[in-house]
């Protein structure tokens, strides 16, 4: 027993010997530490760029020899400086102070120009306004400047139009004034807007270029146009647009001298061909609707295609009749002319440029008339050429190329002559001469029908009488 007990008290006195020893240790550690009083970090924890070096004493921390700033604001806008500059552009025109706020990050650092935070700068408009603040460290062995530049930027507040244009029509504008209205015509499918601000530096929103398309099927239909300042002030313009009633803008008629066409309301295209020595066109057009207004665009003709335009307008709607003109190379109108005209027994004396003839006739129902155009492409028509009588015109028409026509007349007069030839018979001398042959026809039928009848009867009271006299035999 007493073996243990003395056992145990020598681990009790070893294990007590070795804490002390221990304690001794670190005692004298923490000693040595404190009388050296050095930290081995001796780099500069801003890291801010343009900062110098440690000035390599082995007497000062990393925090003695800091001259940087933090937690840098203007406004109460956290700002990100750049080689020591902080720069800041305000565009609301309400400010007109601007306050800055900094630390040290080395709270035993100095500042050496400048004031201590905050400070406030008083705005100058359109101008860079500065403020310099320098910072030297603990240890004076770094100096930094800091710059900050705070540009006042005034900003237009402008969000008024100008100039406003719907469908090409430009609406009068009135200061202070927002709604406006507008009409179109009534065939009017797209609206067309062009809203101009009144300042360069405003936009139109939505709008490209100051432009914008919209359909229209609506009769009446708003439309909204925002305008933004620079300043980001907001106007809303409203303009309704609104269709009118259906105007007529077709034509009446359309003439032109020495042509003719074809004319139809509904047809707006048209084609016609004139002579070389045609320069410009005599030509009239007369609208559908008196209120409506027509103007004929009529240039001087020139050797191959030409165009003439007659727009009519009414209410805003507008169509437009356009004619092809084709000038020919051709010098008079000739080409409508007959190279030959002849009848039968008669002598015309016909010259090709000479268009009125006087010829006398017998008591012909008609005349046996050959006529041959100059050109093999025209066209001749013969009328007035049938029951003749005194005073009777032959009309012989030759037209080429469906746009020019000359017109050849024969003025007739007839003589009492009662000679008929079997080319002059006259229509009611043939029409009796059929009655009086079908009565001839009729009249000798009958009497044949009438001689054969009788003949037949005579053959039969032949035969009656042979049969008689055989029966007298027997």
């Amino acid at each position: 027993m007493k073996r243990i007990i003395t056992f145990l008290l020598i681990i009790v006195m070893f294990l007590s010997f070795n804490i002390n020893m221990l304690n001794v240790k670190a005692e004298g550690e923490e000693n040595e530490t404190s009388e050296t009083g050095e930290n081995d970090d001796s780099s500069d924890e801003s890291g801010d760029e343009g900062e110098s070096g440690s000035s390599g004493s082995g007497d000062s921390t990393s925090l003695e020899s800091d001259a940087t700033l933090i937690n840098i604001t203007i406004n109460g806008e956290n700002i990100v400086c750049e080689k020591f500059v902080c720069e800041k552009i305000i565009t609301d025109n309400e400010v007109t102070k601007a306050t800055i706020k900094y630390e040290l990050k080395n709270p035993k650092a100095k500042i050496e120009e400048g004031k201590e935070s905050p400070q406030v700068l008083e705005l100058k408009e359109g101008e860079d306004n500065e403020l310099k603040v320098k910072v030297t460290s603990e240890d004076k062995t770094k100096t930094n400047t800091y710059t900050f530049k705070i540009t006042k930027k005034v900003m237009s507040t402008d969000s008024t139009l100008k100039k406003l244009i719907v469908n090409g029509t430009e609406i009068s504008l009135n200061e202070n004034e927002t709604k406006y209205k507008t009409t179109v015509s009534f065939n009017t499918k797209k609206v067309e807007i062009e809203a101009v601000p009144t300042s360069d530096k405003a936009t139109v929103v939505d709008f490209k270029n100051n432009k914008a398309s919209f359909d229209f099927f609506e009769n009446s239909k708003e439309f909204k146009i925002k305008v933004k300042s620079e300043a980001g002030d907001m106007v809303t313009y409203t303009v309704t647009v609104t269709k009118r009633s259906e105007a007529d803008i077709t034509l009446k008629s359309i003439t032109i001298k020495n042509h003719e066409i074809d004319f139809d309301s509904e047809v707006t295209d048209y084609e016609i061909k004139v002579l070389k020595n045609v320069d410009k066109l005599d030509i009239t057009a007369k609208a559908t609707d008196s209120k409506a207004t027509v103007k004929i665009t009529n240039p001087k003709l020139t050797v191959g295609e030409n165009e003439v335009k007659i727009e009519v307008s009414n209410d805003g709607n507008k169509s437009e009749y356009i004619i092809k003109v084709i000038k020919l190379n051709e010098d008079d109108k000739t080409l409508a002319n007959l190279k030959s005209l002849e009848i039968d027994n008669y002598e015309l004396n016909f010259k090709p440029d000479k268009y009125e003839y006087t010829l006398k006739i017998e008591n012909e129902n008609y005349l046996a008339i050959k006529a041959i155009a100059k050109l093999t492409e025209a066209d001749v028509e013969i009328t007035g050429n049938l029951d003749l009588e005194d005073g009777s015109i032959i009309k012989i028409k030759v037209t080429y190329d469906d746009e020019f026509y000359n017109v050849y007349k024969i003025n007739i007069e007839k003589s009492g002559s009662s000679l008929v030839s079997r080319n002059k018979i006259s229509k009611k001398a043939i029409v009796a001469g059929i009655i009086f042959n079908i009565f001839c026809g009729i009249t000798i039928g009958i009497v044949q029908f009438i001689t054969k009848k009788k003949r037949e009867k005579k053959a039969l009271d032949i035969e009656k009488i042979k049969d008689e006299e055989v029966i007298d035999i027997i």
